[in-house]
């Protein structure tokens, strides 16, 4: 390959290098340059005739000028033409570029001559993007997102900083409403070396927030030029202190516009001032990184610490305890989607800025999603293995104390639903370590302290309460008994048990027969109780909508627990039981293999949805039946595939897991996210 465009670069040098130098102004080298420049760095885009015809001016053919082929040469055998749209091979595009570069005619100048030629006063939709694509997309790199666009990153290295301070600066004065270029050019001149200068990023940071004073991913920016400059600027106790505030304000700055912007569902609705397909949380997490630099280089600066620096982290220590704890439910719940997670300095940065600022070690807390994420310790998926920190699995003692405290805590203060919440959690998570621990609480004692708080601020309860009441009153289904073929009584049963799944499904008196199979206290319990479960499902979803659905927006849910074939709290697998599964089989599979292929095998199995057909997967979990839900109406743009989950004799609506459809017969698992419950469907060889 390196050969074959070795040798096009030498042809097409030799064809072009004496009309070029002959003729650099004419406007079919012009066109032939924009061409080469378009298709060199966004590979799809074009021009059309009339914006060729544009550049290479009178005479038009349809009024006796030459033909287009005609004009172009000696350009023609490079250019390309489908439905009157004029492009070049992506290849021999880039070939061109660093051909004309080589004579004379260089990117940055090019790229402005294009804006000049093709932007006026009502400039094509299309032109406006492939422009905007040049200077501002950034690809997908190898460690993330690249800092700017291919085409910046040429102008900066192969001709220098200061002409692709020159382009940025002519697209920020051509397209005046953009807030796009002043913030890329902001971010030129923060990122960049020798060339940074602080002061010129404030000032076009500033100028982008003029243009989009309502978008925080724009405001962000002037938070990021604060951050970088007080990390390296600040040394003295005035300037850290100072320079720490300015950056604060910036990002809670950030943070109140980031609350205030809608989902893309919103985008029709009148008083929406701003649309984001996902929460920005940088202001957040800008916040932490500052509060972090500011702890280690107030503890430099000062030694013993002064009553001023004392003072400062002091009155820090609520908010960052505040952020913490939003990350920790951030990310417990959610990841970006099903195959990334968050860079490995996020969690690290979170937690290590909470344990200066509070002394505890933000892997032993006991918040609820704190304990959910215990039992991910010392898995190679785990955040805190992927911050890089060291982590102990937890032990059956660990997890025994655990409960033993949060039971104590409990009945200090009955009324406390937080702490009630964790306490259920907490013999849950007891019972995925060892089902039969002597500490566990029986279920009918926990299923009665729900049941306590039923008559109170029903429905305005969090996700987490409706999650541990769905999870204690959720049926518990007969499992089905292995017939022998011989056995002619017990094979009759079986043939009128498999009725119709509509009968199935509605026989509530089939399962109060099976009824008596189950201890006595149990029994009297649902009786008394009466759980309706797709009120609790609602409760459940709409809980989610006022706490986590704004800032869990466009993420993937994690799910939580899956429903397994035990009894009692035991039923309910903790996705880590999966996970250790996946990750020994992955093991096994790539047998030493780097850190990054093991991250994408197992994100592969968990998409491809090879997990469910690993033996010790399908020998834990208990599959569940689901109907069709029909709707008089079409599903909306944003809405959730939903199916009927048979259940006890009843039907509950539930949503459908990623990334298999329901609509066709099948397999199926149930799991709970905090949005609430989903059926994962199992994609089998014969589907």
């Amino acid at each position: 390959m390196e050969l074959t465009l070795e040798m096009e670069r030498v042809a097409m040098h030799y064809i072009l290098s004496k009309y070029v130098q002959q003729n650099p102004m004419s406007t079919n080298t012009q066109l032939f340059s924009f061409l080469a420049l378009l298709n060199a760095y966004v590979p799809e885009s074009y021009l059309l005739m009339s914006e060729c015809q544009q550049i290479l001016g009178p005479p038009d053919p349809i009024h006796g000028g030459p033909p287009f082929e005609e004009r172009m040469e000696p350009f023609t055998i490079f250019i390309n033409e489908s439905s009157q749209k004029f492009m070049i091979h992506p290849i021999t595009a880039q070939c061109s570029v660093q051909v004309l570069a080589a004579l004379g005619i260089s990117r940055s100048a090019t790229v402005k001559n294009l804006m000049l030629s093709l932007c006026g006063d009502q400039p094509q939709p299309h032109i406006l993007q492939f422009i905007k694509d040049l200077l501002t997309k950034r690809e997908l790199g190898v460690k993330g997102k690249e800092k700017f666009s291919r085409l910046i990153e040429d102008i900066r290295e192969e001709e220098n900083f200061n002409n692709a301070v020159s382009v940025l600066k002519t697209a920020s004065d051509k397209f005046k409403h953009r807030h796009i270029y002043p913030q890329t050019l902001s971010r030129l001149y923060y990122i960049k070396g020798r060339n940074i200068d602080y002061n010129k990023a404030e000032e076009w940071a500033k100028k982008a927030i003029e243009r989009a004073p309502n978008n925080s991913y724009v405001a962000d920016t002037l938070g990021q030029v604060y951050k970088n400059r007080f990390m390296r600027e600040a040394w003295r106790l005035e300037d850290i202190l100072r320079m720490a505030q300015e950056a604060f304000r910036a990002f809670k700055d950030v943070e109140r516009k980031a609350d205030k912007e809608e989902g893309p569902e919103m985008n029709d609705m009148a008083g929406t001032v701003s649309i984001s397909n996902s929460f920005n949380h940088n202001g957040l997490f800008g916040f932490i990184q500052v509060a972090k630099i500011a702890f280690e280089k107030l503890r430099v600066a000062r030694s013993p610490p002064s009553q001023e620096s004392r003072s400062f982290i002091q009155n820090l220590k609520m908010e960052v305890t505040a952020k913490f704890e939003f990350f920790e439910r951030y990310l417990t719940y959610s990841k970006p989607d099903m195959k990334s997670t968050e860079p490995h300095y996020f969690w690290k940065d979170v937690a290590l800025c909470y344990e200066l600022y509070t002394e505890k070690v933000a892997a032993k807390s006991r918040s609820f999603p704190g304990l959910l994420d215990g039992l991910n310790h010392g898995l190679f998926t785990s955040k805190g293995r992927h911050a890089g920190f060291e982590e102990a699995e937890q032990t059956v003692s660990d997890l025994e104390e655990i409960q033993e405290d949060l039971k104590t805590t409990y009945e200090a203060d009955p009324a406390n639903v937080k702490a009630t919440e964790s306490y259920i959690l907490s013999n849950i998570i007891l019972s995925n370590k060892m089902h039969n621990s002597p500490k566990l609480s029986p279920v009918s004692e926990l299923k009665a302290i729900i049941h306590s708080f039923s008559d109170t601020d029903v429905g305005r309860r969090s996700p987490e309460f409706y999650l541990m009441a769905l999870l204690l009153f959720w049926p518990e289904e007969e499992p089905q008994v292995v017939q022998d073929e011989d056995d002619e009584e017990v094979e009759q049963l079986a043939t009128e048990d498999e009725g119709s799944e509509e009968e199935t499904c509605e026989g509530d008196d089939s399962v109060e027969e099976q009824e008596p199979s189950r201890e006595p206290e149990q029994l009297s319990l649902d009786l008394m109780f009466e759980p309706d479960l797709q009120r609790y499902v609602t409760f459940m979803e709409k809980a989610f909508g006022n706490s986590d659905a704004k800032y869990l927006r466009g993420r993937y849910h994690v799910p939580l627990f899956f429903l397994g074939k035990g009894s009692g709290l035991s039923r309910w697998i903790h996705k880590s039981r999966l996970d250790a599964i996946v990750e020994n089989e992955v093991d096994a599979e790539l047998a030493g293999e780097r850190a990054g292929k093991k991250w994408s095998r197992i994100d592969e199995k968990w998409i491809n949805g090879d997990v469910w057909r690993i033996p010790e997967v399908e020998d834990m979990l208990l599959p569940v039946r689901v109907q069709l839900c029909y709707t008089p109406t079409m599903p909306q743009e944003h809405e959730e595939e939903e199916v009927l989950l048979c259940a006890g004799g009843k039907k509950i609506k539930v949503r459908v897991g990623e990334p298999a459809s329901a609509l066709s017969p099948g397999l199926f698992y149930l799991g709970f996210t905090i949005q609430g419950p989903v059926v994962f469907k199992v994609c089998l060889d014969s589907d």
